[in-house]
């Protein structure tokens, strides 16, 4: 049975108790409705959101709304990935004193990989039974120098049945009764110095790379953003947050939101009433995309994105998964995690 946002929120995953964490560190923990919030007047901007009622993050973990938390203070890399059901590489992690602005942390996940060893160093988390609706907010940072970044973001989303490791199945598209994916990570203008965040999803109404899809590599994920100040400043933390909510009526896209932000800014939002806009083979171009892959091929805003992530009720939110999967030869590169959160509310950036 999956949970709703008003549910009770304390998970009951394996190996779920938080490792080294306590109560005066906030370090990555799943959910807790005993935590009070403090005065309304801490807020500094964004109200609302979890994050003016926590500055700093402090006691954000310990919100009722938390589904999930995790901001490196575990002391030792063991002692993260033992709060998750699989991770690859943890010779390339490290915990690094680089924090972004505003957090009360002292600790960020650096991890790094390479196209000439070990490629993927990840963690992946199941959270099940799963949720219809998730608020995902996290920081990375980017090593700068022009890297061709392949697979190095945050993917959520869900599989059923629900697994303890990751399954993308790269190439193939989902059925709808089986899984689906929600990622943001660099898609475009790779490897210049400038490159640009997009979604890279895969759902049961993506569309092919190809003319006429065939075989078993015909589906990659999806880009829907195309926007040029989508960038991952590298160098720099970048405060990213998408908020999903599933498809209602299991037999079409209805009831279903995509958001996006950066920086606390909305970087793009999708629903039943729009955008308009029209696809370019595995790339939806809305109103307002920017992007040369966009611009370039010109064409009638005529079509509202369907968002119909699944056919069946027991297919939903239940996994989170951040990584960094360098291909290219000769190069290696790391990414920064930190104060990451999944929640049934609008979190925002840290104040």
């Amino acid at each position: 049975m999956r949970r709703t946002a008003l549910a009770l929120l304390l998970v009951a995953c394996g190996g779920g108790s938080p490792a080294g964490a306590d109560a005066s560190t906030d370090a990555g923990v799943e959910a807790s409705p005993e935590a009070a919030a403090p005065d309304a007047a801490d807020a500094q901007s964004n109200p609302g959101t979890l994050a003016a009622k926590y500055p700093g993050d402090v006691g954000l973990a310990n919100d009722p709304a938390v589904v999930w938390a995790e901001n490196f203070e575990e002391g030792a890399v063991d002692a993260v990935t033992a709060r998750y059901e699989s991770h690859a590489n943890p010779p390339g992690m490290s915990l690094e004193a680089d924090v972004p602005a505003k957090s009360s942390g002292t600790a960020s996940m650096r991890m790094t990989s390479s196209g000439d060893g070990a490629n993927a160093t990840d963690l992946y988390k199941e959270l099940s039974p799963g949720w219809d609706e998730w608020y995902v907010r996290w920081y990375v940072k980017y090593e700068p120098g022009a890297i061709a970044w392949h697979h190095v973001g945050t993917w959520f989303g869900g599989y059923d049945p629900a697994t303890s490791y990751p399954n993308p199945q790269a190439g193939l598209k989902p059925n709808g009764d089986d899984r689906f994916a929600l990622a943001i990570e660099p898609v475009f203008d790779v490897g210049t110095g400038a490159a640009r965040f997009d979604t890279y999803d895969y759902w049961m109404q993506m569309h092919s790379w190809m003319d006429q899809p065939q075989g078993n590599t015909a589906y990659y994920g999806n880009a829907l953003v195309h926007q040029n100040d989508f960038t991952l400043d590298e160098g720099s933390w970048v405060c990213l947050e998408v908020h999903a909510k599933l498809n209602v009526d299991l037999a079409s896209g209805s009831g279903a939101v995509l958001e996006i932000w950066k920086n606390d800014a909305l970087v793009q939002r999708f629903d039943d009433a729009g955008p308009m806009g029209y696809w370019i083979k595995d790339k939806f171009c809305p109103q307002g995309a920017d992007g040369t892959e966009c611009t370039d091929y010109p064409a009638p805003f005529d079509t509202i994105l369907d968002q119909q992530e699944r056919s069946v009720g027991a297919l939903d939110l239940d996994y989170f998964w951040p990584q960094n999967y360098v291909t290219q030869a000769g190069t290696t590169a790391w990414v920064e995690y930190d104060d990451m959160v999944i929640a049934t509310a609008r979190i925002g950036c840290i104040q």
